[in-house]
């Protein structure tokens, strides 16, 4: 049987009511709730309430702007707050003395008290699958403080929004409002939606609007580019993905769609995941083409510079170079297509036809035939820049990292196309690793991640838009995917006698017709090797004051072959003197 605790109560000790304390005193809001609370503890609150508390509801509700039902659960929950207990639904059944079925009615009002921001709920980080402690809940702070201090009901200020960065930081706020737990993820969506509605005059928050993204992927995005405006160079996700992801499964799977690039914030390239110190870290940062978007309202997003790595084509010496009949033609047409005026016209002419808008070249042969050389005479000839790749540099020790690295590299080459007047070049040097046969059925991480590396650079370049250069030196396992892909594979045959003749007499001024015909005849070295030896020239002309005569230009030869079997190296044949 429910008990009926009337005011009254309070005269036999367990509180003061507002008539016994003082019949002319006017109650104050303060008052009424010490009054409230007294007379609920155990009370068992039957359907009218708690009889006799009709003037305190009245103080109190029409201090909150709410009604009775309201009043009287904010009542307990500030006092409860204040005694230092967080008060969640089985809190409140226990202090009232009901059973879970008695307080239903009183759920309704305990929500609207919530959308009032009247109180705050927050998520158990423990019990978030508990349905009776799911939340906690907490009388507003503000409120709290205006009702000790007898102060008017606090005004909150209302946020005007008159720009694109007010709009991202009230929403910044409210996502961060439920990763404190102070609101749930439907709340925060919902919240989130009507401002983007109301706020789409400006360009941006347009574009966020009409993103092919989740939900909830809209209050990551801003999330990130708000942390990105405080300064923070790349947002740990950590927080943010756990608040509004609570299911674990769900959670686990919107994490491996980011490492895999799947996520829409990364596949529609508004973000870029980065690499982080811990393994299980996720730290994203906003690319270019999220820079770019934000312009449009005018907000710049001051990204550190990178590194480059692009060779510009004034800066590359220049180089006699020596081919056979066969190489020259070769050489000479993919010369004559990178040529501002031929290459403008050329991509044209594809276009219209609708072919590849790619110029995919392949330079394969031993190594020190001038491969590499080759490709830096091109970029200078055409007056483009060069991109160059080491191979090595895309081998991670994290798995997953060397596919990432790919895919990221001809990122970095489209975002370069758009700061260069000439098309860029990019170039893979010693591509062997990649290029290189499949490994099938092995099962190692290794082969795995080979392949996966090969399957994402066959994607990229069937879509590819540019100058594609790569050098390999073992042509003979160049897998037969690749084939198709490449316009031009030209072979570099080492040095026939008449070019090791020729570069000879190139590198040493000093020597003789028949001197540099010896040496030919009698070391079949390729340019690479001979450059070696010419620099061991200069050095003892640095070091001794006097140029290397013929005999020390033969120790030297003898010196770079002995050198190139040690190597590995095939070194071809050496007559007798």
């Amino acid at each position: 049987m429910q008990k009926k605790i009337s005011a009254q109560k309070a005269t036999t000790g367990m509180a003061p009511s507002s008539e016994v304390v003082s019949k002319n005193k006017k109650i104050t809001p303060l008052d009424a709730i010490n009054t409230i609370y007294y007379a609920s503890k155990d009370s068992s609150i039957p359907e009218d309430l708690i009889p006799g508390l009709k003037k305190e509801l009245t103080v109190l509700s029409t201090y909150l702007t709410c009604n009775h039902t309201e009043a009287f659960l904010f009542a307990n929950i500030a006092t409860l707050n204040l005694f230092g207990d967080k008060s969640d639904m089985v809190d409140l059944y226990r202090f009232f003395e009901i059973t879970p079925f008695q307080f239903m009615p009183f759920l309704p009002a305990l929500d609207s008290l919530y959308e009032k921001r009247l109180i705050f709920k927050k998520t158990h980080r423990h019990r978030s699958d508990d349905v009776m402690r799911k939340y906690y809940y907490s009388a507003a702070p503000d409120i709290i403080d205006a009702l000790i201090r007898n102060a008017p009901f606090p005004q909150s200020e209302k946020r005007e929004m008159n720009g694109t960065i007010e709009v991202l930081e009230v929403i910044y706020e409210l996502a961060n409002a439920c990763i404190q737990g102070e609101m749930n993820i439907t709340d925060l969506i919902t919240e989130v939606d009507q401002i983007l509605n109301a706020q789409k005059k400006h360009a941006f928050i347009r574009t966020i609007r009409d993103l092919d993204l989740l939900d909830k992927e809209r209050v990551l995005y801003i999330y990130v580019i708000w942390k990105t405006l405080m300064g923070t160079a790349a947002v740990d996700m950590d927080d943010p993905i756990t608040a509004f992801f609570p299911i674990s499964s769900h959670r686990v799977r919107y994490i491996q769609s980011i490492y895999s690039g799947e996520c829409k914030l990364i596949s529609n390239d508004l973000l870029e995941y980065r690499q982080s110190r811990f393994f299980n870290d996720v730290e994203l940062q906003v690319t270019e083409k999220t820079s770019d978007l934000l312009q449009d309202d005018q907000i710049v997003i001051f990204k550190q510079k990178k590194k480059s790595n692009t060779i510009k084509p004034e800066s590359i010496g220049a180089k006699t170079l020596f081919y056979s009949a066969q190489e020259e033609s070769q050489i000479s047409t993919v010369r004559e297509m990178m040529m501002d005026n031929t290459y403008t016209a050329l991509i044209d002419r594809l276009k219209g036809k609708n072919l590849p808008l790619n110029l995919n070249i392949l330079l394969f042969g031993a190594p020190g035939t001038g491969k590499t050389e080759t490709v830096l005479q091109l970029a200078k000839a055409s007056g483009r820049e060069i991109m160059k790749v080491e191979i090595s540099q895309t081998k991670s020790m994290w798995f997953g990292e060397s596919e990432k690295n790919i895919k990221k590299i001809f990122k970095e080459y489209e975002d370069l196309c758009k700061n260069c007047e000439l098309t860029p070049v990019l170039f893979f040097n010693e591509a062997d690793a990649i290029l290189s046969n499949r490994k099938s059925g092995s099962n190692s991480n290794t082969a795995q991640t080979e392949n996966a590396i090969q399957n994402i650079l066959l994607e990229e370049l069937e879509n590819f838009k540019g100058i594609f250069l790569a050098t390999t030196n073992l042509a003979d396992n160049l897998d037969k995917a690749f084939d198709r892909r490449f316009l031009f594979k030209i072979k570099f045959e080492r040095p026939e006698l008449t070019a090791r003749t020729a570069i000879w007499m190139d590198k040493i001024s000093y020597l003789s017709k028949d001197d540099a015909m010896y040496l030919a005849d009698n070391f079949d070295l390729t340019g690479g090797q001979i450059d070696n030896i010419v620099r061991k020239c200069e050095i003892k002309s640095v070091i001794e004051g006097i140029d290397a005569d013929f005999e020390m230009l033969k120790s030297y030869c003898f010196e770079e072959l002995v050198l190139s079997s040690k190597s590995g190296n095939f070194i071809g044949f050496q007559k007798r003197a």
